[in-house]
Protein backbone atom coordinates (compact mmCIF):
# COMPACT_ATOMS: atom_id res chain seq x y z
CA UNK A 1 0.00 0.00 0.00
CA UNK A 2 2.09 2.84 -1.28
CA UNK A 3 1.26 6.52 -1.66
CA UNK A 4 3.95 8.57 -3.37
CA UNK A 5 4.94 12.20 -4.49
CA UNK A 6 6.35 11.81 -7.65
CA UNK A 7 7.43 9.27 -10.19
CA UNK A 8 8.98 5.88 -8.68
CA UNK A 9 10.34 2.47 -9.84
CA UNK A 10 9.93 -0.38 -7.15
CA UNK A 11 11.79 -3.48 -7.09
CA UNK A 12 11.70 -6.47 -4.55
CA UNK A 13 14.98 -8.34 -4.13
CA UNK A 14 14.49 -11.64 -4.69
CA UNK A 15 16.48 -13.10 -1.17
CA UNK A 16 14.73 -10.22 0.88
CA UNK A 17 11.59 -8.52 1.74
CA UNK A 18 13.04 -4.89 1.63
CA UNK A 19 11.58 -2.51 -1.29
CA UNK A 20 13.87 -0.83 -3.08
CA UNK A 21 13.26 2.47 -4.09
CA UNK A 22 14.94 4.38 -7.50
CA UNK A 23 14.79 7.78 -8.13
CA UNK A 24 12.44 8.74 -4.78
CA UNK A 25 12.91 10.21 -1.80
CA UNK A 26 10.03 10.34 0.57
CA UNK A 27 7.49 8.01 2.87
CA UNK A 28 5.79 4.52 1.87
CA UNK A 29 3.33 3.02 4.04
CA UNK A 30 3.90 -0.76 3.60
CA UNK A 31 1.19 -3.02 4.96
CA UNK A 32 2.83 -6.34 5.74
CA UNK A 33 1.31 -9.95 5.74
CA UNK A 34 0.54 -9.44 9.63
CA UNK A 35 -1.52 -6.78 9.17
CA UNK A 36 1.15 -4.26 10.58
CA UNK A 37 1.44 -0.83 9.16
CA UNK A 38 4.31 0.86 8.87
CA UNK A 39 5.72 4.11 7.78
CA UNK A 40 8.90 4.04 6.28
CA UNK A 41 11.28 6.82 5.65
CA UNK A 42 12.98 6.40 2.45
CA UNK A 43 16.25 8.44 0.93
CA UNK A 44 18.96 8.09 -1.52
CA UNK A 45 22.68 6.69 0.15
CA UNK A 46 24.39 10.24 1.25
CA UNK A 47 26.97 11.02 4.28
CA UNK A 48 25.01 12.23 7.35
CA UNK A 49 26.74 15.41 6.73
CA UNK A 50 24.09 16.33 3.96
CA UNK A 51 20.99 13.93 5.45
CA UNK A 52 17.74 15.99 4.82
CA UNK A 53 16.08 16.43 8.81
CA UNK A 54 12.76 17.33 7.31
CA UNK A 55 11.61 13.65 7.22
CA UNK A 56 11.25 13.13 10.36
CA UNK A 57 8.70 16.01 10.94
CA UNK A 58 6.86 14.66 7.69
CA UNK A 59 6.78 11.95 9.60
CA UNK A 60 5.35 13.11 12.85
CA UNK A 61 3.29 15.66 11.10
CA UNK A 62 0.09 13.91 12.24
CA UNK A 63 1.30 13.61 15.98
CA UNK A 64 0.70 16.23 18.45
CA UNK A 65 1.78 13.86 21.26
CA UNK A 66 5.08 12.39 22.30
CA UNK A 67 8.20 10.80 20.51
CA UNK A 68 10.68 7.82 21.40
CA UNK A 69 13.07 7.84 18.80
CA UNK A 70 15.96 4.70 19.27
CA UNK A 71 19.12 4.87 17.47
CA UNK A 72 19.77 1.04 17.23
CA UNK A 73 23.65 0.76 17.19
CA UNK A 74 25.05 3.30 16.09
CA UNK A 75 28.42 0.94 15.67
CA UNK A 76 26.62 -0.72 12.93
CA UNK A 77 26.71 2.66 10.90
CA UNK A 78 30.09 3.36 9.12
CA UNK A 79 29.45 7.51 8.74
CA UNK A 80 29.17 7.49 12.76
CA UNK A 81 31.93 5.15 13.30
CA UNK A 82 34.22 7.39 11.04
CA UNK A 83 33.28 9.77 13.73
CA UNK A 84 35.30 8.96 16.74
CA UNK A 85 36.13 11.20 19.36
CA UNK A 86 33.19 13.79 18.87
CA UNK A 87 31.54 16.05 22.05
CA UNK A 88 28.81 13.98 23.23
CA UNK A 89 25.89 16.74 21.96
CA UNK A 90 27.52 16.28 18.55
CA UNK A 91 27.59 13.09 18.62
CA UNK A 92 23.95 12.45 19.42
CA UNK A 93 22.82 15.31 16.71
CA UNK A 94 24.62 12.77 14.23
CA UNK A 95 23.53 9.77 15.58
CA UNK A 96 19.92 11.27 15.20
CA UNK A 97 20.31 12.19 11.84
CA UNK A 98 21.49 9.26 10.95
CA UNK A 99 18.28 7.63 12.50
CA UNK A 100 16.15 10.18 10.58
CA UNK A 101 17.34 9.47 7.22
CA UNK A 102 16.49 5.30 7.52
CA UNK A 103 13.56 5.96 9.97
CA UNK A 104 10.85 3.37 10.55
CA UNK A 105 7.67 4.91 12.43
CA UNK A 106 6.04 1.78 14.17
CA UNK A 107 2.42 2.89 14.02
CA UNK A 108 -0.52 1.91 16.54
CA UNK A 109 -2.81 3.06 19.02
CA UNK A 110 0.14 3.69 21.82
CA UNK A 111 1.86 6.95 23.02
CA UNK A 112 4.28 7.81 22.80
CA UNK A 113 5.00 7.21 18.92
CA UNK A 114 8.07 5.09 18.55
CA UNK A 115 10.93 6.05 15.81
CA UNK A 116 13.85 3.20 15.66
CA UNK A 117 16.08 2.57 12.52
CA UNK A 118 15.37 0.07 10.22
CA UNK A 119 18.26 -3.03 9.83
CA UNK A 120 19.05 -2.67 13.02
CA UNK A 121 21.35 -5.10 14.77
CA UNK A 122 21.50 -4.55 18.16
CA UNK A 123 19.27 -7.16 19.50
CA UNK A 124 21.23 -9.76 17.64
CA UNK A 125 24.67 -8.58 18.88
CA UNK A 126 22.94 -8.51 22.38
CA UNK A 127 21.88 -12.33 21.92
CA UNK A 128 25.15 -13.55 20.14
CA UNK A 129 26.62 -13.76 24.01
CA UNK A 130 25.22 -15.17 27.20
CA UNK A 131 23.69 -12.52 29.43
CA UNK A 132 26.66 -13.37 31.59
CA UNK A 133 29.45 -12.78 29.39
CA UNK A 134 28.16 -8.78 28.44
CA UNK A 135 28.40 -6.03 30.49
CA UNK A 136 25.77 -3.43 30.14
CA UNK A 137 25.93 -0.25 31.48
CA UNK A 138 23.93 3.20 31.08
CA UNK A 139 23.52 7.08 31.48
CA UNK A 140 20.27 8.52 31.69
CA UNK A 141 20.04 12.25 30.99
CA UNK A 142 17.66 14.66 32.60
CA UNK A 143 16.88 18.38 32.68
CA UNK A 144 13.77 18.38 33.90
CA UNK A 145 11.80 16.30 37.10
CA UNK A 146 10.00 13.66 36.36
CA UNK A 147 9.47 10.42 37.90
CA UNK A 148 7.47 8.78 34.99
CA UNK A 149 9.88 9.99 32.48
CA UNK A 150 13.16 8.58 34.63
CA UNK A 151 10.97 4.85 34.60
CA UNK A 152 10.22 5.36 31.14
CA UNK A 153 13.48 5.66 30.10
CA UNK A 154 14.33 2.24 32.32
CA UNK A 155 11.63 0.59 31.00
CA UNK A 156 12.61 1.30 27.16
CA UNK A 157 16.17 0.24 27.76
CA UNK A 158 15.08 -3.34 28.91
CA UNK A 159 12.96 -3.34 25.57
CA UNK A 160 15.80 -2.07 23.21
CA UNK A 161 18.10 -4.54 24.49
CA UNK A 162 15.52 -6.96 24.98
CA UNK A 163 17.32 -8.12 28.29
CA UNK A 164 15.98 -7.73 32.26
CA UNK A 165 19.15 -7.04 34.02
CA UNK A 166 21.35 -3.78 33.74
CA UNK A 167 25.34 -4.15 35.78
CA UNK A 168 25.04 -0.63 36.10
CA UNK A 169 22.91 2.92 35.65
CA UNK A 170 24.25 6.52 36.39
CA UNK A 171 21.90 9.34 36.54
CA UNK A 172 22.66 12.72 35.01
CA UNK A 173 20.35 15.27 36.72
CA UNK A 174 20.39 18.69 35.86
CA UNK A 175 17.39 21.23 35.95
CA UNK A 176 16.98 23.07 33.09
CA UNK A 177 17.09 26.53 34.54
CA UNK A 178 20.43 25.61 36.30
CA UNK A 179 21.85 23.41 33.65
CA UNK A 180 24.74 25.25 31.66
CA UNK A 181 27.70 23.79 29.80
CA UNK A 182 30.63 22.05 30.80
CA UNK A 183 32.21 23.15 33.86
CA UNK A 184 31.32 25.64 36.33
CA UNK A 185 32.34 28.91 34.97
CA UNK A 186 33.52 32.60 36.60
CA UNK A 187 34.07 35.21 35.03
CA UNK A 188 34.18 33.03 31.72
CA UNK A 189 36.74 30.44 33.28
CA UNK A 190 35.80 27.01 34.76
CA UNK A 191 37.10 26.94 38.24
CA UNK A 192 38.81 23.97 38.33
CA UNK A 193 38.64 21.78 41.59
CA UNK A 194 34.87 23.24 42.58
CA UNK A 195 31.43 21.58 41.87
CA UNK A 196 28.22 23.29 41.90
CA UNK A 197 24.98 21.60 41.21
CA UNK A 198 21.55 22.79 40.48
CA UNK A 199 22.84 26.17 41.81
CA UNK A 200 19.25 28.46 41.74
CA UNK A 201 17.35 25.77 41.47
CA UNK A 202 15.06 25.48 44.73
CA UNK A 203 13.99 21.83 45.70
CA UNK A 204 16.65 20.22 43.58
CA UNK A 205 17.94 17.40 46.30
CA UNK A 206 14.39 17.11 47.35
CA UNK A 207 13.62 16.36 43.62
CA UNK A 208 16.73 13.73 43.07
CA UNK A 209 16.21 11.72 46.00
CA UNK A 210 12.36 11.04 44.65
CA UNK A 211 14.26 10.18 41.50
CA UNK A 212 16.57 7.94 43.12
CA UNK A 213 13.78 6.20 45.10
CA UNK A 214 12.52 5.47 41.44
CA UNK A 215 16.13 3.72 40.14
CA UNK A 216 16.12 2.20 43.56
CA UNK A 217 13.04 0.39 43.33
CA UNK A 218 14.48 -1.44 40.15
CA UNK A 219 17.75 -2.09 41.89
CA UNK A 220 15.93 -3.84 44.64
CA UNK A 221 14.34 -6.15 42.28
CA UNK A 222 17.52 -6.86 41.15
CA UNK A 223 17.03 -5.39 37.57
CA UNK A 224 20.13 -2.62 38.52
CA UNK A 225 23.27 -4.08 39.85
CA UNK A 226 25.16 -0.31 40.19
CA UNK A 227 23.05 3.36 40.76
CA UNK A 228 25.59 5.45 40.15
CA UNK A 229 25.20 9.48 40.38
CA UNK A 230 26.78 12.28 38.04
CA UNK A 231 28.31 15.54 39.28
CA UNK A 232 27.02 16.04 42.99
CA UNK A 233 28.82 18.42 45.13
CA UNK A 234 29.92 16.51 48.38
CA UNK A 235 27.11 18.02 50.00
CA UNK A 236 24.33 16.86 47.97
CA UNK A 237 25.75 13.85 47.73
CA UNK A 238 26.25 13.04 51.46
CA UNK A 239 22.45 13.50 51.23
CA UNK A 240 21.44 11.99 49.48
CA UNK A 241 23.74 9.06 50.21
CA UNK A 242 22.03 9.19 53.76
CA UNK A 243 18.32 9.29 52.59
CA UNK A 244 19.28 6.24 50.34
CA UNK A 245 18.35 2.35 51.48
CA UNK A 246 20.05 1.57 47.77
CA UNK A 247 23.40 3.81 47.75
CA UNK A 248 25.08 5.33 44.66
CA UNK A 249 28.66 3.31 44.43
CA UNK A 250 29.88 5.32 41.62
CA UNK A 251 30.34 9.18 41.07
CA UNK A 252 30.79 10.56 38.30
CA UNK A 253 32.36 14.44 37.72
CA UNK A 254 33.31 16.57 34.97
CA UNK A 255 36.64 16.84 33.11
CA UNK A 256 36.16 20.26 33.66
CA UNK A 257 36.14 20.21 37.18
CA UNK A 258 38.53 16.95 38.08
CA UNK A 259 42.08 18.11 37.38
CA UNK A 260 42.04 18.98 41.52
CA UNK A 261 39.10 17.04 42.47
CA UNK A 262 37.59 18.03 45.57
CA UNK A 263 38.85 16.96 48.35
CA UNK A 264 35.78 16.07 51.16
CA UNK A 265 34.34 14.86 47.75
CA UNK A 266 37.04 12.20 47.20
CA UNK A 267 37.83 12.05 50.66
CA UNK A 268 33.37 10.61 51.25
CA UNK A 269 33.40 8.57 48.26
CA UNK A 270 36.84 6.80 49.54
CA UNK A 271 35.09 6.29 52.97
CA UNK A 272 31.99 4.55 51.47
CA UNK A 273 33.06 2.94 48.78
CA UNK A 274 32.26 4.94 46.13
CA UNK A 275 34.06 4.77 42.65
CA UNK A 276 34.79 7.88 41.09
CA UNK A 277 34.92 8.60 37.29
CA UNK A 278 35.17 11.21 34.83
CA UNK A 279 32.96 12.27 32.15
CA UNK A 280 33.12 15.04 29.85
CA UNK A 281 29.25 15.28 28.99
CA UNK A 282 27.22 18.80 28.88
CA UNK A 283 24.74 19.25 31.31
CA UNK A 284 22.25 19.38 28.73
CA UNK A 285 22.76 16.95 26.12
CA UNK A 286 20.33 17.83 23.65
CA UNK A 287 19.07 21.65 23.74
CA UNK A 288 16.66 22.88 22.04
CA UNK A 289 19.03 24.66 19.35
CA UNK A 290 19.97 21.54 18.80
CA UNK A 291 16.47 20.34 17.88
CA UNK A 292 16.16 23.41 16.25
CA UNK A 293 18.48 22.67 13.92
CA UNK A 294 17.00 19.46 13.07
CA UNK A 295 13.67 21.18 12.18
CA UNK A 296 12.36 19.74 15.73
CA UNK A 297 11.27 23.16 17.10
CA UNK A 298 7.53 21.92 18.42
CA UNK A 299 9.76 19.21 20.22
CA UNK A 300 11.76 19.07 23.58
CA UNK A 301 13.56 16.65 25.14
CA UNK A 302 12.23 15.38 28.15
CA UNK A 303 14.92 12.21 28.79
CA UNK A 304 17.81 10.75 26.97
CA UNK A 305 19.55 7.38 27.56
CA UNK A 306 22.78 6.28 26.27
CA UNK A 307 24.16 2.53 26.43
CA UNK A 308 26.88 0.74 25.52
CA UNK A 309 27.18 -3.37 25.39
CA UNK A 310 30.70 -4.76 26.46
CA UNK A 311 31.83 -8.32 25.66
CA UNK A 312 34.11 -8.89 29.31
CA UNK A 313 36.26 -11.09 28.35
CA UNK A 314 37.83 -9.46 26.11
CA UNK A 315 36.61 -5.57 26.44
CA UNK A 316 35.29 -5.56 22.77
CA UNK A 317 32.42 -2.72 22.76
CA UNK A 318 29.69 -4.59 20.73
CA UNK A 319 26.57 -2.05 20.35
CA UNK A 320 26.60 1.50 21.39
CA UNK A 321 22.90 3.69 20.90
CA UNK A 322 20.86 6.75 22.66
CA UNK A 323 17.42 5.79 23.01
CA UNK A 324 15.42 10.17 23.37
CA UNK A 325 12.09 10.83 24.79
CA UNK A 326 10.42 14.06 23.03
CA UNK A 327 7.65 15.57 23.99
CA UNK A 328 5.42 17.87 21.93
CA UNK A 329 5.77 21.50 23.77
Amino acid sequence: ELTLRRSYSVTRHPYTTNLIFQGYEGFARVKSAHGARRTLCVTTARSIDNQPTTMLSHLLKENAGSVIVSTGNVLNVSDLRKKAGQKPTDELTDCLRSTFAEAELVEGQQQPRLVTRRNNDLKEKVQEHQRTDIKIGAKIFLNQYTEGGLAEAVEKLFDTLNVSYLDNLILAYHPRSAATDNGVESNGEVKEGVIEWAVGTDNAVSQLKKLWSTLERYAADGKIGQLGIADLDVDSMRDLFEASSVHPTIAQINLAACCVVPPQLQEFCGQNDIQMLTHSDPQELLPQQVLSKLELDAYHATWITRYQVHIKCRGVLAGKGFIVGLAHN
